[in-house]
């Protein structure tokens, strides 16, 4: 018997083995021995504490991870739902309290931790998804139109605070999970196709406001500056005029999307052997980021094209057996979880890779179960088990149904 903390009138959760998701528990321990060779080939050449983090990664973060994953996935998946606001409200406060100066801690430019220890931004994914869910299939609302603003407002307020902290990455897949759960939810979907033209719009004249003016003379560049500046973030701009011009800023804001570049291409075939990749040894990739937003970059120049399409393998193993634990499940919710689920960890997996071989500008987006990252490590583990507990709850008959 599986100890549950919510009461339920219905026959308790069991672990039933024949229902576990093989695919997802072996895909999930591949990917994370990846982490732990590769964080620790990445801070090799580190003196310190820093040159053990991946023993804590090890016997640390992966355990309570772990832990997590087992609880998420012993509970019905249903009642994960039916209780997502306490997650959700919990979730909303930690990210204000981190806005605060004294208790948030600034990092790179960001304030996203609390007390220097945890990351409220991940964490809060855990209590999106479900609460998404919640709205679309089990909420008081009866107008379809109510509950698609009320998914989309839902989704954008953690996003928002996210965003204004500032960390752009981190806020791409709260808007990715709720598009995706409000198009298989079938809600709304021409005003959903509606947002989504508009979203396009405005993200083209963002990027016009930071391009054209590139084009101006320097008089006018100035004033259009003036004005633009008051809205867009000094690093954004940075960043995406560094990917539009890569000779910009080589020796400055360009760095690291050389540098990885480099990383990758030099890997070739095969690669060039475990902890020899030449790049991350001499320094050139940057050590406050190798082992985290850039740990592609070390796999694909040590093990080259082979062991960055087995890890990208792996990957695809992992988001098809929650989709197919999705497609198999007998109700919307359980549906709707997993694909929030998806979304989430693809929008991960796509951007990171994307970025570390220059065809997306840089953003601080971790490789999940891979980069080194506490919060994010334990949170990624308690998502895949929410995905587990649809592939172990799902035979059973949902009474909202």
């Amino acid at each position: 018997m599986i100890f549950s903390p919510f009461k339920s009138d219905s026959q308790e959760s069991r672990f039933s083995f024949p229902h576990l998701n093989w695919m997802l528990l072996l895909c999930a321990a591949a990917l994370l021995c990846y982490g732990v060779l590769f964080v620790r080939s990445a801070t090799s050449i580190r003196v310190g504490p820093v040159h053990d983090i991946w023993l804590k990664m090890l016997f640390q973060w992966i355990p309570l991870g772990l832990i997590a994953h087992v609880i998420f996935a012993a509970v019905d998946y249903r009642k994960w739902v039916d209780h997502a606001w306490i997650l959700y409200g919990g979730s909303i406060v930690l990210l204000i309290l981190v806005l605060i100066p004294g208790i948030g801690t600034v990092t790179m430019g960001a304030r996203r931790w609390l007390f220097g220890i945890f990351q409220p931004s991940e964490a809060a994914k855990l209590a999106v998804i479900p609460f998404l869910a919640f709205l679309l299939t089990r909420s008081a609302i009866q107008s379809e139109i109510q509950r698609f603003w009320a998914t989309l407002f839902f989704a954008a307020l953690p996003a928002l605070l996210v965003l204004i902290q500032p960390d752009m990455g981190s806020s791409l897949p709260f808007g990715v999970a709720a598009i995706a759960m409000l198009y298989v939810s079938g809600c709304a979907r021409k005003v959903l196709f509606r947002i989504l033209l508009t979203g396009i719009i405005l993200i083209s004249i963002f990027l016009g406001a930071i391009l054209i003016p590139e084009t101006l003379p320097p008089e006018k560049k100035a004033k259009v500056e003036r004005i633009t500046d008051d809205f867009i973030f000094d690093h954004w701009k940075s960043r995406i005029l560094v990917f539009v011009f890569p000779d910009r800023d080589p020796l400055g804001a360009g760095w690291n999307k050389r540098q990885s570049e480099i990383a990758v291409g030099s890997g070739a075939v095969w690669g060039k052997g475990y902890k020899k990749g030449t790049q991350n040894i001499l320094g050139y990739l940057p050590a406050s980021v190798s082992s985290s937003d850039f740990i592609f970059s070390v796999v694909a120049e040590e093990t080259g094209f082979a062991g960055s399409l087995l890890l990208i393998a792996l990957y695809a193993g992992l988001l098809g057996s929650i989709c197919v634990s999705g497609f198999l499940c007998r109700d919307l919710v359980g549906r709707l979880v997993c694909t929030g689920i998806t979304a989430t960890l693809f929008t991960h997996i796509f951007v990171n890779l994307a970025m570390t071989i220059g065809k997306m500008p840089i953003t601080g987006i971790p490789l999940p179960l891979v980069s080194y990252g506490g919060t994010f490590t334990i949170t990624t583990l308690a998502l895949l088990g929410l995905a587990h507990s649809v592939s172990i709850h799902r035979h059973k008959v949902d009474p909202f149904d």
